[in-house]
């Protein structure tokens, strides 16, 4: 007679002990690859954080030095534009913002590049050198103020004047223009990236707006609640962020807008057709 030996059986007990080895397994092998894009963005971000501290940014006529603002205003991501990731930085003086910068990163063919875009925001000449070179000089004013007409008076209190802001700011349609002929109607961001005061020069308030796709700002709008010379009103200006055509319109019309800039496309850190430009777009020295 075959005798037949018994095997020793599976029970359930068995069972939970490999599915709970299956499940740490998963949850681990899971972590792992949320944590390695994780500390990949965090790297990028530290870097871009990093070069924004080598530029040294001062007013032409005066050698004022501009302050860096720490940390950035905005920590944004493009994934309908080649996976762009970035900062938004902002230079003050005398308490106002003077120059506006997006630090950011991208894919193109398989490798991953580096764009560095600065747009003043001062009415005289800026000078910047990046670890001591020079890298932008804009020598006209960088926008230009106008005053809403129809505007209410502004409330004598903080939170009832940004509340008025936000909702001039929504007066405003934009535009980006694309290469296939067809427009983006840009958003404007549900936050502002910037609040500021400068009693000294008249601007009870001031507001940093943007209009973005996905969270990447390609235009911004400044908004000041101002009290001059026994005048009291709300004025605006805005500064491209991107050097595709872009417009601005309200009920009446177009109030603003900036036309294609394709030197900016593949434009090198230095470039002396671009370096007076109120808006440089361009590879910084580490590329």
């Amino acid at each position: 007679m075959l005798h037949r030996t018994a095997l020793p059986q599976r029970g359930p007990r068995y069972r939970t002990a490999a599915t709970a080895w299956f499940l740490l397994a998963l949850v681990s092998v899971t972590a792992a690859a949320e944590e390695e894009p994780a500390n990949e963005a965090s790297a990028e971000l530290a870097g871009l954080l990093a070069s924004a501290r080598k530029y040294e940014l001062r007013i032409a006529k005066s050698d004022a030095v501009l302050e860096l603002r720490e940390p950035s205003l905005l920590n944004f991501t493009n994934p309908e534009r080649n996976q762009e990731r970035g900062s938004v930085f902002v230079w003050m003086h005398a308490d106002r913002p003077a120059a506006i910068g997006q630090f950011f990163r991208f894919n193109v063919g398989g490798q991953r590049l580096t764009k560095h875009a600065l747009h003043t925001l001062w009415p005289d000449p800026l000078e910047a050198r990046y670890g001591g070179i020079a890298a932008w000089a804009p020598d006209k004013p960088g926008i230009e103020w106008k005053v809403f007409r129809d505007a209410p008076a502004p409330s004598p209190k903080h939170t009832n004047r940004l509340l008025q802001m936000r909702q001039l700011a929504r007066r405003f349609k934009l535009e980006l223009y694309n290469p296939n002929n067809t427009t983006t109607e840009l958003r404007l961001a549900p936050r502002p990236l910037f609040e500021y005061s400068a009693p000294n020069s008249g601007v009870t308030d001031g507001v940093i707006f943007s209009y973005v796709i996905a969270t990447d700002p390609e235009a911004i709008l400044l908004i000041e609640a101002f009290d001059e010379k026994g005048e009291a009103g709300f004025r605006y200006a805005f500064a491209r962020f991107h050097f595709r055509r872009i417009t601005a319109r309200d009920e009446e019309g177009t109030v603003w807008e900036v036309e294609f800039d394709p030197d900016m496309a593949g434009n090198e850190f230095g470039n002396s057709q671009t370096l007076h430009r109120v808006y440089n777009s361009f590879h910084p020295l580490e590329e």
